[in-house]
């Protein structure tokens, strides 16, 4: 009989051990979850939709009084689709695109199937 208390007492102490890893598992996906939405500045990172297609932003900076903001928008004009990197800057009260760059749909894939090396090289250089 106290064999089968033992046992017990063990099937009891692992159920709660595998209740709390899996709280903990949820937490830390939870936590994941809210970084990939938000940079390090809180700025959210999903796209937004306006009359000229689709921007988020990536980060804003303000300097000798003038804000700055960096912003990934995806556009189409004359009927071809791109992708922009590009700083805006302000000035009367309105955010206007300054320096950048632009891209193509399938050069923006091709930047995507980087993204693991993108990320070794940054460790490795940090």
């Amino acid at each position: 009989e106290d064999d089968e208390d033992h046992e017990e007492e063990e099937e009891e102490e692992e159920d709660e051990s595998d209740e709390e890893d899996s709280k903990a598992r949820k937490e830390d996906k939870s936590s994941k979850a809210k970084k990939s939405k938000s940079s390090e500045s809180g700025v959210s990172s999903t796209l937004k939709k306006d009359k000229d297609g689709y921007w988020a932003e990536l980060g804003e900076k303000e300097f000798r009084g003038s804000k700055t903001q960096k912003r990934i928008t995806v556009q189409s004009f004359k009927g071809q689709v791109s992708v922009h990197l590009r700083e805006y800057y302000e000035k009367d009260g309105k955010m206007n695109p300054g320096k950048g760059i632009t891209i193509s749909p399938e050069q923006f894939e091709m930047v995507l199937g980087m993204a693991d090396q993108v990320r070794d090289a940054i460790k490795a250089l940090k």
